[in-house]
């Protein structure tokens, strides 16, 4: 081989991993980040214990699957009507061990949420094991699934 092919394969290589380098960072500078998840989580987070209504509508997408500690699945319209008829009342909580996990378009955020609810008249102080499933929606990230699971006193 002469000196000038392997000085052009040399410069091939070279540009091609340059421009690898330089369009994974581009994807990384584009792309959501953790802390973006839980900046979003946090605003949900305070707005349940508000009662902020107008914050949850805009945070949950239309097709929302909200899965109680009970179990029972409810539709956005259904969870929402619970937090405004006041038949669900956030009084505190705190969420421990909250991980995110994105994959392209979709972030799962999991934790354990130490809470006190008042749930149509009963108040349960359970720690509470959760997933909030948040996926982009045009140019909003939004939350389309929450599932929570009461955790027995010795896990």
């Amino acid at each position: 081989m002469t000196r000038r092919r392997m000085a052009a394969i040399g410069l091939s290589v070279l540009a091609f991993f340059a421009i690898a380098w330089r369009t994974a960072r581009s994807v990384q500078a584009g792309g959501i980040t953790k802390e973006e998840i839980l900046q979003i989580d946090e605003e949900r987070n305070q707005a349940l214990q508000k009662g902020d209504i107008p914050t949850l509508e805009r945070i949950y997408s239309d097709d929302l699957v909200y899965t109680n500690a009970s179990g029972a699945i409810l539709s956005k319209a259904e969870h929402l009507a619970e937090l405004k008829k006041r038949t669900l009342h956030f009084v505190s909580f705190v969420h421990e061990d909250v991980q995110v996990t994105i994959h392209g378009d979709a972030a799962f955020l999991t934790g354990i949420s130490k809470s006190k609810v008042e749930y149509r008249g009963e108040v349960s102080t359970a720690n509470r094991r959760f997933l909030n499933v948040f996926m982009k929606k045009g140019a909003q990230w939004q939350c389309v699934a929450h599932m929570e699971a009461n955790l027995s006193a010795k896990p």
